[in-house]
């Protein structure tokens, strides 16, 4: 019995046990042709599919991706609806594409297949006769593909071309079975290693590129060549001649006619030519055309000086100028990738500009597409990113559909090492703006490692919102997949760089490299080489890392005689570099603290007078203010990255406050937190009231807790202003409950102490404010929820009531949202219902206004004018600017010099419609009160610019109710500022 019991143990263990590495081949040959004026592809493929694996195979899973943009069921389309994108929703059926007219056959007979049973872009073959063990299939197939318009990576933009994800494809079978998946947005790839021989027809005008080399492409090859010596030529024109040439050479958009309006053209009325690319050693094929791009090629010598890597670009003559260098950023790419992981083993690098909607680039073997620039700097951020996929995943090719942080989190980090190597006197420093960091000064030392990892990860941790690096794509919020899967992966890699050494890192990726590059690394696999040279000491950053959503928190919380007491408020514990100065800001003693949970005591020189925890700023801390023991004051123009070690005082000129009683005072604000790292946040604006030959100003202090009291953050605020005849003082408190990670369904809750002090009568209109000083107390809760793309919501219940000089309590429910009826068409309304409790002593600014409000408690800086009596001759308040509150009548509610105004129960129904194929809406607003009855009134509005104009058509409450005139309209007509209630300037 025993020995049977033994024997199941052992059967069941090897059951279980990972099987053995091996690799599955594909052997590729596809024939396609474009047809440019109808925008699909015809081809047959056929391929040889060669089983190195240990099992018999009675069937193989089929990549179908051009079936995504088939119609709404794909799951691109449902992931692309779930993240709040309505583009493909109501796209059009001539915008779409597919894939179709396929016959898998092999020895010349069809093969029984269907589409998986969740993804209409996944097929599974059954095979005719059981694949064994080093066998070897060919099978065949034409397919069709009607290419969709760019809403992913694969379609086109008129006659520009990006064809990627677009022939049939088996999916990856490895040591963990089968992967089939269908394409997403939010997710990248898995396939097998092989060979690529891909014949493409086009139109003879067109630039192409695309994985491989050109077979017996000599002719072909001259003609890029001579192409790129005149753009060569047109870049060395002065400016003007330069710019002149880009905008004849730009024309207008492609032309193309409706395949339903055109003549059938004859093949023979075109010129066409035909390209072989081959390529061994890859697991994708694109290719890219365009019959405008402008080109450029260089070279790039590798290490040894042996072989020669060529470097195409091709772009837009509209993006020049961006473009001018991307060689050089080609070149640089290769470079630094070669000398981080191992050679480039192909014979190209080319990028293109393009029109990819998913993210600012896309990589595929040899060769990328750029789909964003903006300045020089970020346009090389996007090429040496991509350009580095040709590693990380291009050679070490990982499952990036369930483990990302392979292929995007190191690519992350080594774009950050590039960076670093490239520019060693820049302090990580990036360009987005030449002109405003340059010139301007602001934000000149942003770091390439702050604002493409530090802010997102930082702001999703704080919260609790952070996800485990490890997790598949799939699973990721839409807001983790950049700032976990690239931000965080790539600052804690960099962190752990600088812990362990350069020289140990380079041995690490060397090795990753020459061990898994043409193969299918799996997590284990790389941390195994990573314990390989740190056996000791990296589990905080392999396990924990990776696998968890631990965070740090380290603290300086005193030094004294020479004893620093450090605090780790989080549960991420790495080691810390420390540092020690003495009072001159000489470095005494520097050291690396092992990490640890809990308080420390460290013994440093006697003379310390300040200490640094990571003085270089390099640890993704949730708060890095408190890593220093001291912070000397300094100041900047508007912003800049924080030096967390410093007091940072930012300061600008301030004049944005015009109205009708202060004019335009001018001053300056200073700040200081406000920012990521910055648990707090203070902001000083002091102004000189010219009008009146006044100071006037606003201030404010905030303090911010996250994860507090069952809240996902917590905000208690203090401000003061003197503005506009008034001065007060504002003690709020506002928070948060949501679900982890996700934003909405939330609760907020907000709680205010007002007191204000209407000072110069003069400054108001009476009919609208009571003058002199009282206070009042002000709560609200909100819930807010967008369930999908065409909906949101939200429903506010709020009391307000006056704790001295005043004698009234006040109650609303007010319900705001939109819903979409297709791309152009939406429905947007507010409903309000409320009343007083008491209101024996009602100053004029707290009554219900039937047209909207005057913002008693004077939170909205860009009211215009509080002070006319109302009239024809000028603009006043209530006659024109509309602020949403109370039963909110867009129409002039007013009677003469009486407004409507109530201390008795009320109610406001508000709908805004757009209109097809026209540039305004339409407004319809109900609402009633005892007193006036029903109300209603409807018109149109007019919006740009921040800006909205109310144009009424009709008015219930006035003698001449429907508009007969332009004066009428002169007379009713309204605006708001889109920004009213909210405070420019914190």
């Amino acid at each position: 019995m025993k020995t049977i019991v033994t024997f199941l143990i052992i059967g069941c263990s090897l059951l279980s046990a990972e099987k053995p590495y091996f690799q599955q081949h594909v052997s590729y040959t596809i024939d396609v042709k474009l047809d440019d004026e109808n925008h699909t592809l015809t081809g047959f493929e056929s391929l040889v599919y060669t089983n190195h694996s240990p099992d018999t195979l009675t069937f193989l899973w089929y990549h179908l991706w051009p079936n995504a943009y088939r119609n709404d069921e794909s799951a691109f389309a449902k992931q692309k609806f779930e993240q709040g994108s309505t583009r493909f929703y109501y796209s059009s059926e001539e915008d779409r594409g597919y894939i179709d007219s396929l016959d898998f056959k092999i020895n010349d007979i069809s093969l029984n297949w269907e589409f998986h049973p969740q993804w209409n872009d996944v097929a599974k073959l059954e095979l005719p006769e059981p694949l064994a063990p080093g066998d070897s299939i060919t099978i065949t197939t034409p397919f069709f593909v009607k290419l969709p318009v760019v809403f992913s990576r694969l379609g086109h933009t008129g006659k520009h071309y990006e064809i990627t994800q677009w022939y049939p494809k088996p999916a990856v079978y490895d040591r963990y079975g089968w992967h089939p998946m269908p394409y997403l947005d939010m997710g990248e790839f898995y396939s097998e290693f092989g060979r690529f021989d891909v014949t493409i027809t086009l139109p003879r005008e067109y630039r192409i590129m695309a994985t491989g080399v050109l077979v017996d492409g000599e002719k072909e090859y001259a003609w890029l060549d001579s192409l790129s010596l005149v753009t060569d030529s047109l870049f060395a024109l002065d400016k003007k001649a330069f710019k002149k040439a880009m905008k004849s050479r730009t024309g207008g958009k492609h032309k193309f006619k409706k395949s339903s309006d055109k003549k059938d053209i004859e093949s023979t009325e075109r010129e066409w030519k035909t390209l072989h690319f081959h390529q061994d050693k890859v697991h994708d094929f694109a290719w890219f055309a365009d019959p405008k791009w402008l080109v450029r090629k260089g070279s790039l010598w590798l290490a040894d000086s042996t072989r020669e890597v060529t470097l195409w670009s091709m772009f837009l003559p509209k993006n020049a100028k961006l473009w001018e260098n991307s060689v050089e950023y080609l070149h640089d790419a290769g470079y630094w990738y070669s000398r981080f992981y191992g050679d480039y083993p192909y014979q190209h690098i080319t990028a293109v500009d393009g029109d990819m909607s998913a993210g600012g680039g896309m990589e595929y073997p040899n060769i990328t597409v750029i789909s964003s620039g903006g300045s020089k700097d970020i346009l090389e951020m996007v090429i040496m990113h991509e350009v580095g996929h040709n590693w990380v995943y291009g050679i070490l090719g990982s499952n990036e559909r369930d483990h990302a942080w392979m292929d995007e989190g190191l690519n992350e980090y080594t774009n950050i090492r590039y960076w670093e190597k490239k520019y060693p006197d820049r302090d990580r420093a990036i360009i987005v703006s030449e002109k405003i960091q340059k010139k301007l000064h602001i934000g000149e030392h942003i770091r390439i490692d702050w604002a493409t990892g530090y802010i997102g990860y930082v702001n999703r941790a704080l919260k609790g919102d952070d996800q485990p690096i490890e997790l598949p794509s799939a699973q990721y919020y839409r807001a983790n997949y950049g700032s976990i899967i690239y931000g965080k992966t790539g600052i804690f890699s960099r962190y752990f760089q600088s812990l362990v050494g350069e020289d140990i890192i380079n041995n690490i990726y060397h090795d990753y490299y020459e061990t898994w590059k043409f193969k299918h690394p799996y997590p284990d696999d790389f941390k195994s080489i990573v314990r390989k040279y740190i056996p000791e000491g990296a589990d905080w950053y392999l396990d924990d890392v990776f696998n968890t959503t631990k965070a740090v928190d380290y603290a300086v919380t005193s030094l004294k005689n020479g004893e620093a007491q450090i605090v780790n408020y989080g549960t991420l514990a790495p080691p810390v570099p420390l540092v020690a100065y003495d009072s001159e800001g000489n470095v005494l003693e520097e050291k690396i603290i092992p990490g640890f949970q809990g308080n420390q005591s460290i013994n440093l020189p006697a003379n310390t007078r300040q200490i640094a925890l990571d003085p270089a700023q390099r640890l993704p801390d949730l708060n890095l203010v408190n890593n220093f023991s001291s912070h000397p004051v300094n100041f900047k123009f508007i912003f800049d990255q924080p030096d967390y070690s410093k007091h940072t005082i930012y300061w600008l000129p301030w004049l944005f406050y015009y109205n009708t009683y202060n004019g335009l005072p001018v001053g300056i604000m200073a700040y200081s937190g406000m920012i990521p790292g910055y648990p707090y946040g203070i902001s000083v604006v002091p102004l000189f009231d010219y009008a009146n030959n006044t100071l006037a100003g606003f201030a404010t202090i905030k303090k911010t807790w996250y994860q507090t009291r069952g809240f996902k953050n917590a905000e208690l605020h203090l401000s003061a202003d003197r503005f506009y005849g008034h001065s007060g003082v504002n003690l709020g408190l506002k928070a948060t409950r949501r679900n982890t990670i996700k934003s909405v369904p939330a609760m907020d809750l907000k709680m205010d102490f007002f007191y204000h002090n209407l000072y110069d009568d003069a400054a108001f209109n009476n009919s609208l404010y009571t003058a002199g000083s009282l206070s009042v107390l002000r709560g609200s809760v909100t819930y807010r929820h967008t369930p999908n793309p065409l909906l949101n919501y939200s429903v506010t219940a709020g009391i307000e009531g006056a704790v001295s000089n005043a004698d009234f309590w006040k109650i609303h429910l007010t319900s705001r949202g939109r819903y979409r009826w297709t791309k152009n068409i939406q429905t947007n309304w507010r409903v309000w219902t409320g009343g007083f409790l008491s209101h024996s002593n009602v100053p004029a600014q707290y009554a219900t206004y039937m047209g909207g409000g005057v913002d008693p408690d004077f939170e909205n800086r860009f009211v215009y004018d509080r002070m006319n009596s109302f009239s024809d001759s000028r603009i006043n308040l209530y006659d024109e600017q509309y602020i949403a509150d109370g039963p909110g009548l867009r129409g002039r509610a007013i009677d003469g010099n009486q407004v409507f105004s109530t201390v008795k129960p009320a109610f406001g129904l508000n709908l805004s419609q757009s209109l097809p194929k026209l540039p305004v809406k339409v407004f319809v607003d109900l609402a009633g009160e005892p007193e006036f009855g029903l109300l209603t009134d409807a018109g149109i509005i007019l919006s740009g610019g921040g800006v909205e104009i109310f144009i009424p058509l009709y008015q219930s409450w006035d003698q001449d109710a429907f508009v007969n005139d332009g004066n009428w309209i002169k007379e009713r007509a309204r605006f708001s500022f889109s920004f009213s209630n909210t405070r420019i300037g914190f």
